[in-house]
């Protein structure tokens, strides 16, 4: 009996079975790093979609309060709904799925929102203090946090801008490099 011609093609069909695993599996390995970074690239969006028009709507009314075009008080609400509406847009971006090499994306958008709830915070204070009317240095005092909210509330919309356009150039990782990446 011939062995060389019975092993031999189980031989070689063990090798095409092996190679066209590899392959399916490298296959399946970049899929799942396409689908990775479509998914992070959706969430961001969902993101800026949350947060961008809360931050125009917040930065025009406070515009409109800093040029005495509307009272103070009457922004207080607008901020309220903004601080709750950006509290929502920052937990949406805690429960983001990014991949490792984008976590500091996922991380710089929750902290742009984080500085624009403190700017609103800031101008809170100026708006309460300008509606106490405790003489001319609280109403400076007013008038500065006012802006200065204003100002960081500006940075913070196009810093989260500059994030989300990042989060949506990202492109998924060759596997050498997102091995790489993690470490």
């Amino acid at each position: 009996m011939n062995w060389g011609a019975i092993v031999l093609p189980l031989l070689l069909a063990c090798l095409l079975l092996y190679i066209l695993w590899y392959f399916a599996r490298a296959g399946g390995k970049a899929l799942a790093r396409s689908r990775e970074v479509t998914r992070f690239r959706f969430e961001a969006k969902q993101v800026g979609a949350r947060a961008d028009p809360v931050l125009e709507r917040l930065a025009a009314r406070v515009d409109a309060a800093r040029r005495h075009l509307v009272p103070p008080e009457e922004i207080l609400g607008d901020l309220d709904e903004g601080t709750q509406e950006l509290g929502e847009a920052q937990a949406m971006t805690e429960a983001m799925r990014a991949p490792p090499y984008a976590l500091h994306l996922r991380d710089a958008m929750g902290q742009d929102l984080e500085r624009a709830v403190r700017a609103i915070e800031m101008i809170r204070f100026g708006c309460e203090q300008s509606t106490a009317g405790r003489g001319r240095g609280a109403e400076l005092e007013a008038q500065t946090s006012v802006k200065r909210g204003y100002l960081n509330l500006l940075h913070a919309r196009e810093s989260l801008g500059s994030h989300l356009g990042e989060a949506n150039r990202l492109e998924p990782l060759p596997p050498a490099r997102a091995r790489r990446s993690r470490i």
